[in-house]
């Protein structure tokens, strides 16, 4: 979805989160067009017209990901040095992975809406701490929430046992913030829409990438390249929805792609990781 003109435009690249097919809808895409940039959209292989298995953000889903940007990088009408990747929820699993995994791939950013740090670690770790988003998450997984934490690491989710390690290391974008190739912004509210008030998993991913990967990082307008502490949650900005919680109602849905354009054109034009 192009803007009108010969361009050279812009590229943004959309990853869906939990089981979604495509990342955009229309009017954000109508938004980014306006904006001068190109609105690019895929389903990975299982999801939607798109042959094969669902991998689950896995190494077949990451190639994936490489393949489009190696297609969109060849593309006469884009500015092959400025494609930046818009992830939202568990799509920062597969953009994360990708990545790591091929660093010369030629994206100048990576924007992140509320990813989990690695979706069985965030679980384990949420029990262990007694996070109440956790048992809303385990009664929507076991159809319980009375069930014990050996119990828990034999559930399922996102296609893999939550005990099943082998399966988490393709899918653990803590772990592959340690060598991001490019910077980084976290778009973090200040109710997460599946961990609740919880930023231990915000942190698990920024304060790596910040410490391990040299490459400027940033969550929502707080300070750039800060290492960030639970015990210091109240002095970081964290974004408020105007009316109601995400998902739960449509205005705090536009209040969300409201935000998340605003960074959307802060990277592309203002640039703030090039300051």
């Amino acid at each position: 979805m192009k803007p009108t003109g010969d361009g050279p435009f812009p590229v943004l690249i959309g990853i869906a989160g939990t089981g979604g097919i495509y990342a955009f809808d229309d009017e954000f895409a109508d938004d980014l067009n306006a904006l001068g940039i190109v609105a690019v959209d895929f389903a990975v292989q299982g999801r939607g017209a798109s042959e094969g298995e669902d991998d689950y953000y896995g190494k077949v889903h990451q190639d994936d990901l490489k393949a489009v940007v190696d297609f969109i990088s060849q593309l006469s009408f884009v500015q092959q040095k400025n494609i930046g990747l818009l992830s939202y929820s568990y799509g920062i699993v597969l953009a994360t992975g990708a990545l790591y995994r091929y660093p010369e791939m030629p994206i100048a950013f990576l924007i992140d809406w509320e990813g989990p740090s690695c979706p069985a670690k965030d679980i384990l770790r949420g029990i262990e701490d007694n996070e109440m988003w956790v048992i809303h998450t385990v009664a929507l997984l076991s159809g319980n929430a009375d069930v014990s934490a050996e119990e828990v690491s034999e559930l399922t989710i996102h296609g893999g046992l939550i005990s099943d390690e082998a399966y988490w290391s393709e899918r653990d974008a803590s772990r592959f913030a340690e060598r991001l190739p490019c910077p980084y912004l976290r778009i973090q509210f200040d109710v997460d829409h599946v961990q609740g008030t919880s930023k231990k998993h915000m942190m698990a991913i920024i304060n790596t990438a910040t410490e391990k990967s040299g490459r400027w990082t940033r969550s929502n307008d707080n300070p750039a390249n800060i290492i960030y502490s639970e015990d210091e949650l109240e002095h970081y900005h964290f974004h408020t929805y105007s009316d109601g919680v995400y998902p739960g109602s449509s205005l705090a849905m536009n209040n969300a792609n409201e935000i998340i354009l605003a960074y959307v054109e802060e990277m592309f034009f203002s640039k703030p990781y090039a300051e």
